[in-house]
């Protein structure tokens, strides 16, 4: 396999389960590279309702809108870059239930999203969202945005460059693309090294730097404007459901199940070991 950004033959680094992941020996970017053929298998219902074996969430709405301040943060930073008077349009890749669709909206921006989930996209059309059930490949709308959103989603994906190539085609000119991804080249991703919590294949495909995937997106027509660790708020439920996926511990699974059904599935903590990287990039 080789590194999407540098073309360097990628060498063998661990197996993680049944997935082998690859470290280029060049700019250090990883990825799967027995990636499944179909991915939709591993964002049916139960990644949004809780089933653990799938690496997603507790309860996809409710962890949101304990952690809200997080993606108020994050379109407080898009609208200080957008270089446009008047309304704002926004196109969210993984848009999963609408939440952050939903929170532009009510700051008056136009929003479109699409998501590979049908489960989800049922979610958001439910609260009025005009979403889609497809990914980026099959998506062929003629509109353009004045910003792209990717919340945790760039990982996910099969073809990285080619998802960014198709981003920079939905935007209008000078137009800004949002990424939020975990940081493998952070320090706390180094330190634990082949344990980092986010090495969760199938789901995560491929684990980014700031500098390698600041170098694709240069290299593919963008220029990168703010990268940094941006602290996140966490709903406690999910906390405990991370650590089961870290460490595999049944008991976290059940604790995680009785949190999403007590009075702690209401309570959020701000976290940042600075490996969530939030990167903001012109179209150029």
């Amino acid at each position: 396999m080789l590194c999407i950004n540098c073309q360097t033959k990628m060498d063998p680094y661990f197996l993680k389960k049944t997935w082998q992941i690859v470290r280029c020996p060049s700019c250090q970017l990883m990825a799967v590279e027995n990636m499944p053929e179909d991915l939709s298998p591993y964002y049916s219902e139960g990644y949004f309702t809780g089933d653990v074996t799938l690496d997603g969430y507790i309860d996809y709405d409710l962890d949101k809108e304990v952690t809200k301040k997080t993606y108020l943060d994050y379109l407080d930073v898009i609208g200080k870059y957008v270089q446009k008077q008047g309304q704002i349009s926004m196109f969210e890749v993984g848009c999963a239930t609408g939440f952050f669709m939903d929170l532009a909206r009510q700051r008056g921006w136009q929003t479109e999203g699409i998501d590979i989930s049908e489960y989800a996209v049922k979610k958001a059309q439910e609260k009025g969202l005009a979403a889609i059930a497809t990914t980026l490949e099959s998506y062929h709308g003629a509109k353009k945005f004045d910003v792209v959103v990717m919340q945790d989603l760039i990982e996910h994906v099969k073809d990285p460059v080619d998802v960014i190539n198709r981003a920079k085609n939905l935007l209008a000119e000078n137009g800004l693309l949002l990424f939020t991804t975990p940081d493998a080249g952070s320090l706390w991703a180094r330190v634990w090294n082949k344990k980092w919590h986010a090495f969760v294949p199938p789901q995560h495909l491929f684990y980014f730097s700031a500098k390698n995937l600041g170098s694709i997106l240069e290299k593919n027509g963008f220029q990168v404007i703010q990268a940094d660790h941006h602290g996140k708020w966490f709903a406690i439920p999910y906390i405990i459901r991370l650590l089961y996926s870290w460490t595999g511990l049944k008991f976290f699974s059940q604790l995680a199940e009785w949190s999403s059904k007590s009075f702690l599935k209401n309570i959020a903590i701000p976290i940042n070991v600075r490996d969530t990287l939030m990167l903001v990039a012109r179209k150029i």
